[in-house]
C-alpha cells in the first residue's frame, strides 16, 4: 500500500496514463508517427522526482515537473488534456490498485469467518443484550453475524471501487474541444484511453463532481467501522471474568506477567475511529468544488483516500491475522451460560403465554425471575409458576438444543454464501468493464 501511494507509484500511474492518450492520438492520427514508441521507452524510474518536487514548490502546480520530463522524452506528451486529468487518472488507478489490496485481505477475513461459523455453528454461548444476559446463541452464530456484514461491505466496496473507475481527457473546462479543433473525435479518444487503462467514461467531466470519491471513502470507513467493532466486542470477549476468547500470540504486559494484552483488538478500535474522521475529510473536500474546475479540494480528497487506503489495508491485515490466531474457549462459553439459567426464561414465558395468555405467562415468569433473584434455585422458582398457571413444568428445564433457534441453521447458511461468495471472485466474476 505505502508502495501505491510513494512518489514512484505516482509518477509510474501518471506515466501510464500519459502513454495511453499518446498511444490513442497516434492511432487517430492527431500526432506524428512514432511519437507514442517514444514515450513507452521512457521508464517511471527515469523521473528524477527531486526535481519534480522542486518544480511543484515553484510553480504551484503538483504534476508541472513530470510533464517537463515527459516533454524530454516526446514533444507531444500531454497533448490536449489538462494536468488536471493527467493527475486525476492517475489517482484513480492509484485507488484501483489499493482496493484491490484491501479486498484481498477482506477476503481472507471471510474466509476465516466462514470456517469458524461452520465449526462453531452449535457451539453455546451466552448472548448478551445491553451488556447483561439475554438468551442462549452460538459462537458460529456471531461470527456468521460478523461475516454477513463484511460480506455486504465487500460488495458495496467492489461498486465503489468500480464506479471510480472514470477516465477524464476533459480538457481545461470539461469540454474536451482541443482533440475536436485538430480534427479529432474526443469520444473516440476519451474510449480509446479507458479501453487501454481499464476504465469507464462519463457523460460528463468530473474535475468537480466528486462524489464517486467520497462514496469509495464510506466504503472504506464503513469496512473499518466493522474490523474496529469486531475488534471491540473480541476484546470484551477476553475480559476477566468472562475470558470465552483469547487473542493467539498477544504479547504480554511489561509490568504485570500473568497478562497477555489484546493488542490487535484495541488496535482495530482505534483504526476505525481514524478512518471516520478521514472520510468526513474527504467529503468536507467534495464541497469545496466550484466553477468548471477547481483544485482546492483535491488536496483534501488526495490526502484523506490515501491515508484511508493505508488505514484500511492495515484494518483488513490486523483483523485476518487476529481470526487466524483466536483461541475460542467453548469450555469458558458454557460455563458462563450455565451460570445463569434465567436466560431460559423468555423460552419458558413462551411456553406459559401458549397455555393461559401472554400478558398472565409473562407475569407468572417475571415473579418467578422475581424469586429466583432473590434467592430460590430456578427450577424451584420456574417450576412454581408453571403449577400456578395449572402446568407441569417441563422436564429438565435447561435443554440447550432446543433454546439456540435457528442460529446453528443460519451460520451455515451464511458461510456457505460466503463460499460461494470467494468462488465467484476467484473466477473473476467482479468489476465493471471499460469503455
Amino acid at each position: 500500500m505505502r508502495e501505491v501511494f510513494s512518489d514512484e507509484g505516482f509518477a509510474a500511474a501518471f506515466l501510464e496514463t500519459e502513454r495511453a492518450l499518446l498511444q490513442v492520438q497516434e492511432a487517430y492520427g492527431l500526432v506524428p508517427a512514432g511519437e507514442a514508441a517514444k514515450l513507452a521507452h521512457f521508464r517511471a524510474d527515469e523521473f528524477d522526482l527531486a526535481e519534480a518536487s522542486a518544480a511543484a514548490l515553484a510553480t504551484g502546480n503538483p504534476v508541472a515537473g513530470l510533464v517537463d520530463q515527459l516533454y524530454r522524452a516526446s514533444s507531444y506528451a500531454h497533448f490536449g488534456i489538462t494536468a488536471h486529468d493527467a493527475w486525476d487518472v492517475a489517482h484513480v488507478l492509484q485507488l484501483r490498485a489499493a482496493a484491490g489490496l484491501v479486498l484481498t485481505d477482506l477476503r481472507a477475513v471471510l474466509e476465516v469467518l466462514a470456517s469458524g461459523a461452520e465449526r462453531h455453528a452449535t457451539t453455546p454461548m451466552l448472548g448478551r443484550t445491553q451488556g447483561q444476559a439475554g438468551a442462549p446463541t452460538t459462537f458460529g452464530f456471531k461470527l456468521a453475524t460478523w461475516l454477513d456484514e463484511l460480506l455486504r461491505l465487500g460488495d458495496g466496496l467492489e461498486r465503489a471501487r468500480d464506479e471510480g473507475a472514470v477516465v477524464s481527457v476533459a480538457g481545461a473546462v470539461g469540454t474536451a474541444s482541443s482533440f475536436e479543433v485538430i480534427g479529432g473525435s474526443s469520444s473516440a479518444i476519451e474510449a480509446g484511453v479507458a479501453s487501454i487503462l481499464g476504465l469507464y467514461v462519463s457523460d460528463t467531466p468530473w474535475f468537480t463532481s466528486r462524489d464517486r470519491f467520497v462514496a469509495l471513502a464510506a466504503a472504506l470507513a464503513q469496512l473499518c467501522t466493522c474490523a474496529g467493532k469486531i475488534g471491540h466486542e473480541i476484546y470484551n470477549l477476553q475480559r476477566t471474568g468472562i475470558g470465552e476468547l483469547a487473542e493467539g500470540g498477544a504479547f504480554g504486559s511489561s509490568a504485570t506477567p500473568q497478562k497477555s494484552n489484546p493488542w490487535r483488538a484495541q488496535k482495530l478500535h482505534g483504526l476505525g475511529v481514524i478512518a471516520r474522521n478521514l472520510a468526513a475529510l474527504v467529503g468536507d473536500g467534495a464541497a469545496l468544488a466550484e466553477g468548471e474546475r477547481e483544485i482546492g479540494m483535491a488536496y483534501a480528497e488526495w490526502y484523506g483516500l490515501a491515508q484511508l487506503c493505508l488505514v484500511s489495508g492495515r484494518a483488513c491485515a490486523d483483523l485476518a491475522a487476529l481470526l487466524e490466531r483466536l483461541e475460542v474457549r467453548e469450555g469458558a462459553m458454557l460455563a458462563n451460560l450455565c451460570q445463569d439459567p434465567s436466560v431460559l426464561s423468555e423460552s419458558l414465558s413462551m411456553l406459559l403465554s401458549r397455555a393461559v395468555g401472554k400478558e398472565r405467562g409473562y407475569a407468572l415468569m417475571k415473579a418467578a425471575m422475581a424469586r429466583y433473584r432473590a434467592g430460590q434455585a430456578f427450577p424451584e422458582a420456574a417450576g412454581e409458576a408453571f403449577r400456578e398457571a395449572g402446568l407441569d413444568a417441563p422436564k429438565g428445564l435447561v435443554q440447550w438444543p432446543g433454546e439456540l433457534g435457528w442460529a446453528p441453521a443460519r451460520a451455515r447458511g451464511v458461510a456457505a454464501k460466503a463460499r460461494s461468495w470467494l468462488a465467484e471472485k476467484r473466477q473473476g466474476g467482479c468489476g465493471r468493464p471499460s469503455g
